[in-house]
Parts: structure tokens; sequence; C-alpha cells
């Protein structure tokens, strides 16, 4: 019987596989869409990304009910079933309409490892919440900066399209060693448990996961634009070539990792909202800086300093939402649905503006969508959501 470490670590190393796996190419799309199928418009990279996150906003709360009734594990290898067979089919894709149909089925079943950030915040409790969140952003950025560079590198093959025949065999071997790690793991009784823990008040709470959804959408939306075109952005603005925009893409990841100890040391449930909206205020100001300078080195410092408060603030905004909630899976899945909308509108809000004004204009619109997500994130969190049974019992002293 593999140990609880054990368990995790292969949570963690699935978790780095799909960032990797959905990173490898998203940097290069425009050169992978013309080289390999002679697609030279650049809005077709804005379809294909809307349609990818539209299929991941259908397909993961469907995953999220059925985990109410199916254990995770199993829903994790249904997925990666799915993942292996349309990999292998994505390799022999003829057309970019034909590698759209299976990246659609192929996200369909990749969306079941969306089950397993909630299950580690499960598996740990509420006394290393902060450091597994820590550790998960520390792996996501790793996989970021791995993928990154193995996009650089498989992006100037002949056929780039032999990365999914290697996706496939790794996707198998993963599924062999889930296998033999969580014969023994079950979320059952997990969650009888959470149906005990007391739900909070309904109209404050309403309120609450309105506005944090506005949040959580628009963070998401803004940190997303930026990333479409980011290659094309400095390899045409600041004469980069492909291998060092692919060094810059990466710098937030880097600094990413940088910030973890800063995560598991300083974040506790009190300080949470207050690092949430200092670490959005500065994101703010590193966007708009990004897009408004014509200088390199300003660029870089812009790059260092959005990577490492981009961690700070998304670790803090998930922290913030496991703490309010008895219900991570739940919670988290409802998170994903309006994170994964802000992914799906980025790519266009990115394609219209800088068709409309230039290429460094989607790090300015990101900056101001950042800085109306402040007000609304500092409107939310003052919303103080009562449990039901303080509630009776304010109604009991009356």
């Amino acid at each position: 019987m593999p140990s609880m470490k054990v368990t995790q670590t292969v949570l963690f190393l699935l978790i780095f596989y799909f960032v990797f796996a959905d990173v490898t190419l998203s940097p290069y799309y425009p050169q992978f869409f013309s080289k390999v199928f002679g697609v030279k418009d650049l809005d077709y990279t804005a379809f294909y990304i809307f349609i990818a996150r539209l299929t991941v906003i259908i397909a993961v709360p469907i995953w999220g009910v059925l985990s109410r009734y199916i254990e995770v594990k199993h829903l994790l290898y249904i997925g990666q079933w799915i993942s292996f067979v349309i990999l292998i089919l994505m390799a022999t894709a003829q057309d970019a309409q034909q590698f759209l149909t299976y990246t659609i089925f192929l996200l369909v079943g990749k969306s079941s490892f969306f089950l397993l950030y909630p299950l580690l915040i499960e598996l740990n409790g509420q006394k290393r919440r902060s450091a597994v969140v820590g550790a998960y952003h520390m792996v996501f950025h790793g996989a970021i900066i791995v993928g990154t560079l193995s996009g650089a590198w498989f992006i100037r093959l002949e056929n780039p399209l032999l990365l999914f025949y290697g996706l496939a065999v790794v996707e198998l071997m993963l599924w062999l060693l889930s296998i033999f790690t969580f014969r023994s793991l079950s979320t059952r009784k997990k969650a009888v448990a959470r149906k005990e823990a007391p739900t909070y008040s309904t109209k404050r709470q309403l309120a609450f996961l309105a506005l944090m959804g506005v949040v959580i959408f628009a963070f998401h939306t803004a940190n997303n634009m930026i990333r479409p075109y980011f290659t094309t952005y400095t390899m045409n603005d600041f004469h980069l070539s492909i291998a060092e925009s692919s060094v810059l893409f990466m710098v937030p990841s880097a600094m990413a990792i940088l910030a973890y100890p800063v995560i598991r040391k300083f974040y506790s449930k009190e300080r949470v909202p207050f690092i949430f909206l200092l670490a959005l205020g500065v994101l703010t100001i590193s966007l708009l800086v990004q897009g408004m300078t014509g200088s390199f080195m300003v660029l870089v410092i812009g790059r260092i300093f959005y990577g490492f408060f981009l961690a700070i603030a998304q670790s803090a905004l998930e922290l913030y939402l496991f703490n309010r909630s008895s219900n991570h899976l739940q919670v988290y899945t409802v998170a994903s649905s309006f994170q994964n909308a802000g992914l799906l509108v980025a790519p266009y809000l990115a394609s219209a503006t800088l068709t409309s004004y230039s290429l460094a204009a989607p790090f300015v619109f990101a900056g101001a969508i950042c800085l109306g997500t402040l007000l609304v994130a500092r409107l939310s969190m003052s919303i103080e959501a009562k449990p039901p049974f303080q509630e009776n019992k304010m109604k009991e002293a009356m």
C-alpha cells in the first residue's frame, strides 16, 4: 500500500504533466498553425483557443457532478484513456479543422485532471493548506518553464505533430502509475463528511459568490490576454529570436517558483485578503509597464515583478476560496468554470485589441481589467457570510 507521501508525489506529477502538455505549444500556436497546416491568419489562434476553453468550461462541471457518484480516481482513469487515444489521432491530423476536432475530444478527457488539485487540498487538511497551494504553484510554473522550452524545440521539428505520439506514451505510463498508486485511495468517506459541514447563509453568500465569480473571471481574463501573442509581440517590437522570446515568456514562471517560500511562510487566514489586493495592485502596474515601454530592460523588470506577484495573487485567491468553503471539490469546479470563462474570452480580447491598436495593446487593456478587478475584489472581501447556526442562535437570543 503506497504511503500518503507517495500518493501526493504522484498527484503532483500528474499535475505537472497536465500543465506541461497544455502549454508546450500554446506560446507558439501562430507559428504552429502556419508551419503545419499553412494557416497564417492570427485570428485563427484566437478561434482555436476560444473553442478549446469553451470545451473545458462545459466539461469541468460535468466531471465535478460525476465525482459525487464515482470515485475521483476512476474518473481520472477514464480521462487518461480518452486522452491516450485522442493524442495518437492528433499526431495524424491532416488539416487545422481535423486537429481542432481532435482537440475538443482531448480536452474532454483532460478536464478530469481539474479534480486533482482539490483532492490534494482535501488530503492535507487546513493546517497544510498554504504549503500545498504554494507547492502546487511551484509545480505548475515549473511545468510551464519545461513546457515552454520543449515547445521552442518541438516547433523547429520538420513535423511538430510527432509531439503527440510522445505525449500518448507518457499518458499510458502515467495511467499505469496511477492504477498502482491510487488503488487504496478513496474519496467517498470525505464526500460524506463534507455533507455534515455547515453551509453559509443564502443571500449574503450568493452576493459573495457572484462578486467572487466576477473577480475570478476578470483576473484570469487579464492574465491570459497577454499570452497568445507574446512571442509575436516581442519578436516584432523588440526584435528577439524565438528562443529569446521563449525565455522571456517563461520569466514569470521562474519568479513564481521563487515566490513559493513567501506563500508558505507569510500566508495566514487573516492576511490572505490583504495579500491578494496588494499583489493585484502590483500586477496592474507591471502589466501597464510591459505594454507601454520601449525599453527591453524595463520589459524584463516588468516580467520579473509580474511573475512574482502573479503567483502571490493566484495563491491568495485560491486560499481565500478554500478557507471559506467546506466542499473544496465543488467550489473549485465552480471557480474553474469562471476561470475558464476568462480563458475563453481572453484570446478574443487580445486579438481585438491588437487588431485595433497594436501588439502591445493587450498588456494595457489587461492592466485596466486588473484595476477594475481590484475594486470588485475589495467589495467582495468586505462581505461576511455567516453560518446558519450562528443566525439561529441570534434569533433564539431575541
